[in-house]
């Protein structure tokens, strides 16, 4: 039976054309095109400096990057009114209740002016006698109606 070849180092050197060999300006691309292969492909050890590195500039890239580079801007989006009924409180503040009420609540009580839909709904909902202090209007880019910000004291 043959004997196998016991190898020293564990790493099978890299066959070469004849008279070609490797200038320093290749070994380093062929170095950086081995570290950023074995990093997309996330072949490092767990613990390995390597890894750490890597796990380092993910951290880094999601809290030092500006969110103005994505263009993402919180919109107000009222699309979980209609899981709540419409209303959402949005909390207490020195100058009294702060909510939010979905327009088409509002306007399903069309003959009444927006003011009084909104005392009427909030008195419906509350069920506590109550006071507005200011009815503002939430408009998308287009000038559509999307709800309304209600301030009330109790």
């Amino acid at each position: 039976m043959a004997q196998s070849t016991e190898f020293h180092d564990r790493t099978v050197p890299e066959a070469f054309a004849p008279g070609e060999s490797l200038t320093a300006g290749r070994r380093f691309w062929k170095k950086a095109k081995h570290i950023a292969v074995r990093s997309v492909l996330w072949s490092y050890e767990r613990g390995s400096w390597q890894y750490d590195l890597i796990c380092a500039f993910i951290l880094a890239f999601i809290f030092l990057t500006p969110a103005s580079w994505f263009h993402d801007r919180p919109t107000l989006g009222l699309t979980d009114l209609r899981h709540t009924q419409g209303v959402i409180q949005v909390g207490h503040a020195p100058d009294g209740w702060h909510y939010l009420i979905d327009a088409r609540l509002v306007t399903s009580m069309a003959p009444l002016k927006p003011h009084k839909a909104v005392l009427e709904i909030l008195k419906r909902r509350l069920r506590k006698p109550l006071s507005l202090k200011s009815v503002v209007a939430l408009r998308d880019r287009n000038g559509v109606i999307l709800g309304y910000t209600v301030v009330v004291t109790r």
